[in-house]
């Protein structure tokens, strides 16, 4: 492999399939377990036949001393050690994404119902929140992106066009039934809203948050906060201390998007699932042009493309870390496109309910965290052992980049 091998030898990830004793696996680059996380507290009763965006754990991130955090999707956070026991527990409706600061305090993404002003009345939404916690998990503040994103007249042309397409079809005393919800959290709520028809409240759909550097030539400051809105197509940088939005993205390029970064000179990396043209790719973009200056997509572009979840990330070296979500797979890539490793993972369902997707995304992990974790011989590492199997190919499949 390219880059530094000893600076990413692991990949963590969750199979989505695990439900209802969610799991969490730590692999090698030969794809060999070296260690798992398990606990099933807070998971929804199998007989309450749950949708499968509320099984199992969402995200999955790993602290520096080897805890695991992981999200019962808008239930809860939970905090394991690396002994998968339950080091605390916050029942807030998180989802998507959460990062760790070095000071142990947690950003993470939330939902709450609330009613908005629309068209001279009131419409029932699904604000998305970044939520801010301490190494406890007390939660310290909250800011609301729906909030925000609206203070900006571009976005907020974007946000009413999203509310009145899905609207439009929708049956307006059925919502307004519903505005018992307003303020309501939890995934029961959630679960009434996204069920109706077209899914009229979830305009948002935060599905990343990064809390940034500042930017070389000072687009934005330390501590803004990078998101992507899945149902707007577009990726922004927020001001949580000044309430307003700093730049974004995307409108007539990006699809579904997940994941975006910031690499150290000052470009965004972002996966654009393409919903729309059936083919996703991987953009880096120069954020003050506002042009892609490197993009990866297959060979024929169709031969790639997952719908639901995916990202990306920058390895140390230069290389790109892919999730296939739909696939399974996350695949290592060169700048000049050439796969060069791919961990295929394959996991057996326990129950006869299927997912989305085969893992949310999978994730480098440095090796001065994996050196904290021993290999666990307990339950954990049992089940990853029964339910999960992967595979690893060094060998080159067709890819094509542009720059």
């Amino acid at each position: 492999m390219n880059g530094d091998p000893d600076a990413q030898r692991a990949f963590l990830f969750s199979p989505s399939s695990s439900y209802p004793r969610p799991l969490a696996c730590l692999v090698d680059t030969e794809g060999n377990l070296v260690h798992a996380w398990s606990n099933p507290v807070g998971q929804p009763d199998p007989a309450s036949a749950p949708p499968s965006y509320l099984r199992g754990w969402n995200h999955v991130e790993l602290g520096a001393d080897g805890s695991l955090y992981a999200m019962v999707p808008l239930h809860a956070l939970l905090k394991l050690r690396p002994d998968s026991s339950l080091a605390w527990k916050v029942e807030i409706p998180v989802h998507h994404d959460l990062e760790l600061r070095p000071g142990g305090e947690i950003y993470a993404l939330t939902e709450r119902p609330r009613l908005v002003p629309w068209n001279g009345g009131s419409q029932l939404v699904l604000d998305n929140l970044i939520t801010f916690l301490s190494p406890e998990g007390d939660v310290i503040e909250e800011f609301s992106l729906y909030d925000l994103l609206t203070s900006h007249a571009g976005i907020r042309s974007l946000v009413d066009a999203e509310i009145s397409r899905r609207t439009a079809a929708s049956d307006s005393r059925t919502l307004s039934s519903l505005d018992a919800l307003r303020g309501s959290t939890g995934r029961e709520a959630s679960r009434i809203l996204r069920a109706l028809p077209g899914s009229p409240c979830d305009v948002l759909h935060a599905n990343t948050l990064e809390v940034l550097h500042t930017h070389p030539s000072a687009l934005w400051k330390a501590g803004d906060v990078l998101v992507s809105l899945r149902e707007l197509d577009i990726i922004a940088v927020v001001d949580l201390e000044t309430q307003h939005v700093r730049w974004y993205w995307g409108p007539g390029e990006l699809s579904a998007q997940h994941q975006p970064s910031a690499l150290a000179d000052g470009n965004l990396l972002v996966f654009d699932n393409g919903r729309t043209k059936q083919r996703s790719r991987v953009l880096e973009l120069d954020p003050i042009t506002k042009t892609i200056v490197w993009q990866y997509t297959a060979d024929p572009p169709q031969a790639f493309f997952t719908p639901l979840a995916g990202g990306c990330e920058r390895l140390p070296g230069g290389n790109v870390l892919i999730t296939d979500a739909q696939a399974g797979r996350a695949i290592e890539l060169t700048r000049d496109g050439r796969i060069i490793w791919t961990l295929q993972i394959h996991a057996r369902r326990p129950t006869s309910t299927t997912s989305r997707c085969e893992v949310y995304r999978v994730a480098a992990v440095p090796s001065e965290v994996t050196a904290r974790l021993s290999s666990n011989a307990d339950d954990a590492r049992n089940l990853a052992h029964a339910l999960v199997q992967c595979g690893v190919s060094r060998t080159s499949l067709p890819a094509r980049s542009s720059r």
